[in-house]
């Protein structure tokens, strides 16, 4: 090397120029991270000659220092020895002959060094063991990694001890010399590493937090809390996503015996809690059907027994429904919709468009108050059930964008008793058809609540809480105005029936997980509530109210439960 290439030493240590041989020693274990044998020979022994240069500087500077030596036993003067250069270094020349002392056993000082970190209960910190006077020494560092390594590659090694090891080693970005120190500890450690990572990303939604909860827990005895749809879906899907996209998380963090497990009561057959709940509401709904079938055409032969009725259509419903799923069609569905898409694929992409999902809303708004038409004309009667069939097909063929089979295998028989009650009351001026038409436009309208239509209409999200209130407060007055006569006859019905209306889009229909287990009381206090507000349907001053009348507690109570739910999540997040 030509004298152009000397360095300066302290430039190769990375200080400035310094007496203290502890802060040599420490700088030059620090650019031992940066520039080890395996990774160049040259860089490497460039940083050994600086640190021998170093240690020799201060090394000659303490002899000059030091006392002399009494002259009465002095011979003939030593030959001085040259001064050497304060910092400057050929690192082409031959390294001094002169090297610091190295340890006797580098393995058995950085045995003693880890045990002592492991007693201490990792209350040694990382840095506090760099200063120490072993760990200058390449060796014993090199031993000290390499068990950290071995032991960050276990399972009794936590993720926060491991990511702090990974962050000081800087093992992220030395992967290589890992597998170089050892090939076996350096895969474990980026698995479980990974898996770690994993874990994290699943949790940060909170989607999958009871899923991942069963799965990192033992199995239990049973399965009981797969009676619950949702949960089931979804440890399903994350049992899915973990086996194409963490497979680290598999491997490390879970046992394959409880996925195994978990995933066989999973697929199961069963009849799920809410299975239960649409079991009994279209067994009602049934009986409705069945009892106007009876009233309007004698189709049954028995009068009073009305419970059979009820009891046979409840009887219906669940076998059905547990047929479905405990021997569910897999053939049948799958030809189903493989003719739909080759038959009607084409027309069913128009679904999606604007026009299709909404304009059929402001058209049934136009509609429905056809319906409150006192002593309509045949011709009226006649148009309204035509205009009103066609609307109804034009939303469940929208609507099938958002809805499956099943769920208007629930409407249509709902749709069916609505209608019945209706012609009971004040609309028997209409056909059955044109009431159908109109109750099933009405249950696809509030399934679809406030969370598709509220956007549709281009009003602020700001407004939404005060429009809820406003409404509430509205709602609440017309309530009791309609009921006691005051406005003009024909106007209250309309009023009130547009009024709920109004209030659909302000409501989003959901179902958090503590509301499941209150379906039955609430489905119980229902019973009650109507059963005991019969004489207050029956003294209403026109018989068309009971429609709205029944409406609008029915929204109130949704408006008031996402009131109810926005104020506990601001509270949450307050």
């Amino acid at each position: 090397m030509t004298g152009s290439e000397t360095l300066d030493i302290w430039q190769v240590l990375g200080i400035a120029e310094t007496g203290d041989e502890r802060d040599i020693k420490r700088a030059y274990a620090r650019q031992l991270k940066l520039n080890r044998p395996e990774d160049g020979a040259a860089a490497f022994q460039r940083l050994r000659d600086a640190y021998d240069h170093a240690l020799r500087i201060v090394a000659h500077s303490q002899e000059r220092q030091a006392p002399a030596a009494s002259t009465a036993a002095a011979t003939a003067p030593a030959p001085t020895p040259a001064p050497l250069a304060a910092g400057k270094i050929d690192f082409g020349k031959a390294p001094p002959a002169a090297s610091p002392a190295m340890t006797a056993d580098p393995r058995k000082e950085a045995q003693i060094l880890w045990q002592e970190w492991l007693a201490s209960g990792n209350g040694i910190k990382l840095s506090t063991l760099e200063k120490r006077e072993a760990m200058t020494h390449l060796a014993v560092r090199e031993e000290f990694e390499r068990l950290a390594l071995r032991y960050c590659a276990t399972a009794a090694c936590h993720d926060a001890v491991r990511a702090r090891f990974i962050e000081h080693y800087q093992w992220d970005q030395r992967l290589p010399q890992l597998h170089k120190m050892d090939a076996e500890a350096a895969r474990s450690l980026v698995g479980r590493q990974n898996a770690t990572a994993s874990l994290a990303y699943l949790r940060r939604s909170g989607e999958y937090d009871a899923c991942l909860d069963l799965l990192m827990a033992a199995p239990p005895a049973s399965a009981s809390r797969l009676h619950d749809v949702r949960l089931t879906r979804t440890l399903l899907a994350l049992i899915e996503d973990l086996r194409a996209h963490h497979g680290d998380l598999l491997a490390y963090k879970i046992d394959p015996a409880s996925i195994t497990w978990w995933e066989s009561k999973a697929r199961a057959k069963k009849y799920f809690g809410s299975t239960a709940i649409l079991s009994a509401v279209t067994g009602m709904a049934l009986y409705g059907l069945a009892l106007f079938m009876h009233e309007r055409w004698g189709f049954f032969g028995i009068d009073s027994f009305h419970a059979i009725f009820f009891v046979l259509s409840q009887l219906l419903s669940f076998s059905a429904y547990a047929a479905f799923a405990f021997y569910r069609p897999v053939a049948l569905p799958g030809r189903m919709a493989q003719s739909r898409q080759q038959h009607f694929g084409v027309y069913l992409q128009y679904r999606h468009r604007h026009l299709w999902q909404f304009g059929w809303v402001y058209a049934y708004a136009g509609l429905s108050l056809l319906l409150f038409v006192s002593h309509p004309s045949p011709t009226l009667v006649s148009g309204a059930t035509l205009l009103l069939a066609v609307c109804a097909l034009v939303a469940v063929f929208a609507s099938s964008a958002h809805f499956k089979l099943r769920a208007y295998l629930l409407l249509l028989p709902i749709a069916s008793l609505l209608a019945w009650m209706m012609r009971a009351t004040a609309f028997d001026a209409f056909p059955a058809g044109a009431c159908f038409a109109f109750s099933l436009c009405l249950l696809i309208l509030l399934a679809r609540s406030g969370a598709q239509l509220y956007p549709a209409l281009g009003l602020p999200k700001a407004w939404q809480h005060r429009l809820r209130i406003t409404w509430l407060l509205g709602g609440t007055m017309l309530f009791f105005v309609a009921a006691t006569g005051v406005l003009p006859a024909g106007l209250a019905p309309v009023l009130a029936w547009l009024w709920c209306l109004a209030g659909v889009p302000l409501y989003t229909f959901t179902m958090p997980d503590i509301s499941r287990h209150l379906v039955w009381p609430a489905l119980l206090l229902a019973k009650i509530t109507l059963v005991s507000s019969t004489s207050f349907f029956a003294n209403l001053p026109d018989a068309r109210l009971i429609l709205p009348q029944a409406l609008l507690p029915l929204i109130a109570m949704l408006i008031l439960a996402n009131l109810f739910y926005e104020n506990q999540q601001e509270n949450v997040h307050a």
